[in-house]
């Protein structure tokens, strides 16, 4: 079998390190798997980059001219809208998710090199501006959807508006239940009928990280039909295990005699809609008593109103690229925190799991298939940033007993081969599904 796995990048970002993963562990099984990004970073020898579509001058010259004239006309409109509460045509609204339309490929990616390979499974990850709606529905191979979120079923926006109970992913995105905190163009009704549109009567096979991701796609308007596999995403347990507490926290110039919390960063730390949550776990650290007791270690850069207010001593690592380095910063910890609003899966708790550390995380999206409430970890309710601090302490205070039962059930329930084998089973249904709708159309 061959498969070819597509994503945004190969590198940075939890779907990158996902598809990066699942390439390797598919190789290493027998499977000759490709990753193909529109740009290359990596050095891995199954990394490779798409082939472009060829343009004419023509067409490149109305793409400059297009992005040119959209520049031109949001430095006239942007200041209009700044003066009133909300522009009548611009899309606004309070809802602080990614949002992405994906109506063009800005990779130029090539739809009839995918189709003309010799490829027996297209395995798509976080694909967004790389290839858009209307070339995903152009692929003719069998396909194949992992979900890294919510996007693929839901409007514009990557997740469930879990903060304002917008449930228009399972009812269809229409003008009488647009929620009332979006303005303008109502951009993710536009999104969600160009995909009902191209994607109607197409079979693609899902796979979902946790079972949360898989009752949203399971649920929704658009795809409520289709296959999907509940199938985590891939961790190396011979990278991601438990090293000496003391010896890392002297390697790393780490404090020895202070509780040390871990705090993964991506993206939008500083921001009021920061959907990593770093507002929530500021309030949590001020909760904390003596905090002269702690230290907070950050797997990520800072902005400079992140270091204004965190009231505990922290170190930020910057970017980690080490998966090694990575580990050994997870077991310097006695525990790590994720005040996330939404995750799809939370791979940095089950990092921190496999390397003997207990989480605290907020009980939404797929936080609760990584944490069991007072077994592994701590599960707080949304989003009381009290009870992640009251979480904080009952990990601190019954370490020993969850950080033996996280590490066993991380390297129980997150097995590689046995999720290797499960994707393997996957592209063999997507196979048979395709085989089956061939003989039904002739």
């Amino acid at each position: 079998m061959k498969v070819l796995l597509i994503n945004f990048k190969d590198s940075g970002g939890g779907a990158a390190i996902a598809a990066m993963r699942l390439v390797e562990a598919l190789n290493g099984a027998g499977v000759q798997a490709v990753l193909a990004v529109p740009e290359k970073t990596s050095s891995s020898p199954y990394v490779v980059e798409l082939p472009k579509k060829r343009r004419g001058f023509f067409c490149k010259l109305v793409r400059w001219l297009g992005n040119y004239l959209g520049h031109i006309f949001s430095q006239i409109v942007n200041p209009i809208a700044g003066r009133v509460p909300f522009h009548p045509f611009r899309f606004t609204t309070t809802n602080g998710i990614f949002h992405t339309t994906n109506f063009r490929s800005e990779a130029d990616v090539d739809v009839d090199w995918i189709n003309s390979s010799d490829f027996d499974v297209v395995n798509l990850h976080w694909i967004n501006d790389i290839v858009c709606n209307r070339d995903i529905a152009r692929i003719t191979k069998p396909l194949v959807w992992t979900m890294h979120d919510s996007w693929p079923c839901c409007g514009a926006e990557h997740h469930p508006n879990v903060m304002e109970g917008d449930t228009r992913w399972q009812e269809g995105y229409y003008r009488h239940n647009k929620p009332a905190t979006t303005h303008g163009v109502d951009l993710c009704r536009k999104v969600w009928k160009q995909k009902r549109r191209y994607f109607a009567g197409r079979r693609i096979t899902f796979t979902a990280p946790s079972k949360w991701e898989h009752d949203v796609l399971t649920s929704s308007a658009l795809f409520g039909g289709s296959d999907c596999y509940l199938v985590p995403n891939i961790i190396d347990h011979k990278v991601f295990y438990p090293r000496d507490r003391q010896e890392v926290r002297k390697l790393f110039g780490l404090p020895l005699d202070r509780k040390i919390i871990g705090f993964g960063a991506a993206g939008n730390m500083d921001g009021p809609g920061a959907m990593k949550g770093s507002g929530l776990l500021f309030e949590a650290l001020n909760r904390l008593e003596d905090k002269e007791g702690y230290f907070l270690l950050v797997f990520g850069p800072v902005g400079p109103a992140f270091k204004q207010a965190v009231s505990i001593p922290f170190f930020s690592s910057g970017y980690v690229a080490s998966p090694q380095i990575l580990a050994c910063l997870y077991s310097a910890c006695d525990v790590f925190v994720n005040t996330s609003i939404i995750e799809s899966f939370s791979y940095t708790c089950l990092e921190a799991a496999s390397c003997g550390v207990p989480s605290v995380a907020f009980d939404v999206g797929g936080t609760g298939c990584m944490i069991r409430h007072k077994e592994t970890g701590y599960l707080a309710s949304p989003y009381k940033a009290e009870e992640i601090t009251d979480g904080i302490r009952y990990c601190l205070e019954h370490s020993g007993k969850l950080s033996a039962s996280a590490l066993g059930r991380a390297r129980e329930a997150f097995d590689r081969d046995k999720t290797v084998r499960k994707y393997i089973e996957v592209y063999e249904a997507a196979l048979r599904g395709a085989q089956a709708s061939e003989g039904r159309s002739e």
